[in-house]
């Protein structure tokens, strides 16, 4: 589920303390397309992007890195170069993307 303009402090008090951890790190996934990229984020909860060839684009903030990864796979993300296609490469669940610590 996206996110409206809510404050990172209130999505993170509603979070179970597991969730919370996960906030330090960013995931990433290659597609045949280019690099998703979810990452925490400042006032929002989890942006989701996309990039490749020099060119990083913001396709929206979600509740949970789970719904981020999850809009990939059911290819809701508001991105047509992603969303149209026939057959994606994508992972079922964000524990299949690469995790590394947020710097």
């Amino acid at each position: 589920m996206k996110v409206s303009d809510c404050g990172r402090d209130a999505m993170a008090a509603k979070l179970p303390v597991q969730f919370l951890s996960m906030q330090k790190y960013v995931y990433s996934f290659q597609s045949s397309v280019g690099t998703f990229w979810i990452r925490p984020e400042r006032g929002k909860s989890w942006g989701l992007y996309i990039g490749g060839e020099g060119i990083v684009e913001l396709l929206g903030y979600y509740d949970s890195a789970f719904d981020a990864a999850d809009s990939v796979y059911i290819q809701t993300t508001g991105w047509d170069g992603w969303d149209g296609r026939k057959r994606i490469d994508a992972p079922s669940t964000l524990l299949l993307w690469s995790k590394k610590p947020v710097k």
